[in-house]
């Protein structure tokens, strides 16, 4: 699975592409050293919402365990899995789109519309008066 798409990718922010690339691929192994790279609070940060919602794809480890956690507000839930979480993740990034995003993202849709009837209107009168 490849994280990302042509839309959502600009809605989010990798912090660590290395320990995202492990984890789409293969699960973390000791190798991986990644209790070196936990911060105060115990997880890594792998994954963050651009628009600042607060929507976090981190990893943490429960009872000597990697678990992935999705955080979004006073939301949590925790995956063994990458898949699922990240799944988790787009789900709640689609949601945290503010109605300010979806106008704008309209508007470029609706400008890029209007500059393509315009250049094939242009090119049709071209044609006509040759």
């Amino acid at each position: 699975m490849e994280v990302g798409g042509k839309m959502k990718k600009s809605k989010y922010r990798i912090l660590n592409n290395t320990l995202v690339e492990i984890a789409q691929s293969r699960e973390f192994t000791a190798k991986d050293d990644l209790d070196a790279k936990f911060d105060e609070q115990g997880s890594i940060v792998l994954v963050s919402d651009r628009a600042g919602a607060g929507l976090t794809l981190s990893i943490v480890k429960i009872d000597d365990a990697i678990r992935f956690l999705v955080k979004w507000d006073d939301s949590e839930e925790y995956f063994k899995g990458w898949n699922m979480a990240w799944e988790e993740f787009l789900w709640c990034l689609d949601v945290a789109t503010t109605p300010e995003e979806a106008e704008v993202e309209a508007e470029v849709e609706t400008e890029a519309e209007a500059e393509t009837e315009t250049k094939v209107e242009a090119e049709a009168e071209t044609e006509t008066t040759n």
